[in-house]
Order: structure tokens, then sequence, then C-alpha cells
């Protein structure tokens, strides 16, 4: 599938939108630009593109891909189905439209060539929505979490439970510090 373009052979869907429906393969980019990402499936994209008689070009679709991450708790391989909506304005270098028109949550910007290419933009909309953490099913089900010889991991409730019920004393080893500003205290 095509997701670059000539600004001046996008000027034939002024009248009607070029619809955009097909994959396309990003997953070499897409591991070269996030070392995290372990594997991508082709990028299956479906939308519209339609371009106004002042060049200005509107960018609708919907971005489905299904990315292989590690886990955040045992690094094992899991695949993360992601469905991205993707809207953006781009304007044409000599287009008479100005940034500023565009409502401030509206992603619009001036091309710097007279080229449409939207591989960069949609690989952004995939890395920025990539979850923060991802756990196996396994993973999910169970209670286990990573240990090892003196150390542990807790689950975030749990931590923030003990950080509460914790006495006010602190380390016993700052016990002697606790006098030293004492006149700034009173």
């Amino acid at each position: 599938m095509k997701i670059k373009w000539a600004l001046n052979e996008l000027k034939k869907y002024q009248d009607s939108p070029l619809t955009l429906n097909g994959a396309v393969d990003l997953e070499k980019s897409l591991k070269e630009r996030d070392n995290d990402i372990l594997a991508a499936s082709p990028v299956s994209l479906q939308g519209s593109l339609t371009v106004d008689e002042k060049s200005v070009y509107y960018v609708d679709l919907m971005v489905k891909v299904k990315v292989t991450l590690p886990s955040s708790r045992s690094l094992e391989p899991v695949e993360v189905l992601m469905t991205i909506p993707f809207s953006e304005i781009y304007l044409a270098p000599d287009s008479p439209v100005s940034l500023e028109q565009f409502a401030e949550e509206e992603l619009a910007e001036r091309l710097s060539t007279d080229t449409l290419n939207l591989k960069k933009p949609i690989e952004d909309a995939i890395l920025t929505s990539k979850p923060s953490q991802i756990f196996t099913a396994e993973e999910l089900e169970s209670d286990e979490m990573p240990s090892g010889k003196d150390w542990v991991v807790l689950p975030e409730d749990q931590h923030n439970n003990d950080m509460h019920s914790s006495n006010d004393e602190g380390d016993p080893r700052f016990a002697v510090l606790k006098d030293l500003f004492k006149e700034d205290n009173e």
C-alpha cells in the first residue's frame, strides 16, 4: 500500500477523497526506532485522505498493528494488539492557509517539501501509543512477583500501604541527624 505521494498527484482527489484501505510493513523501521519492539505485524490502515482547494490535506485513519513487546515483569514476549485513531492535517508549502486557523487539539503541520509521506507520523502514533506496562496472561493471573537474594518486587498497592503504615521514626541510622536543625523546627 502506498503511504507517500507527490502533492500534485493528490490534487485529483479534491472532488472525492482518496480511500486508504490496506497494509504496510513498517516492522524494520519500528524496530530501529524502538529497541523494545521484538516484532510487528504489517500495519493495517483504513480511512481517507481529503484535499481541499487551498492545498490542505486531511488524513483520517484507523491504524491497527500487533506489536510484540517484552513483559514488564519477566521480559517474556507479549503480543499487544493496538488500534489507534490517526487524524492529522498537512498544509502544502505554498498553501495560503495559516496553522493558527486550526484548533489547538488538531494536529496540523506545514510540509517543507511537495511530498506527503505518512511513514514517520504513523510510526510516531504507534510508538507513542505503546503501553507502558505489559504482562503475560500468566503474570496477570498470578500474584507471584519476581524476587531474588535479599530483594522482592512489591505490587504498587502493597508498596503504598507499607509506606503509609510505617512509623515516623524512619531509618535508625539517621537518628543522630534528627537534632541537627532543631532550632529551625521550633
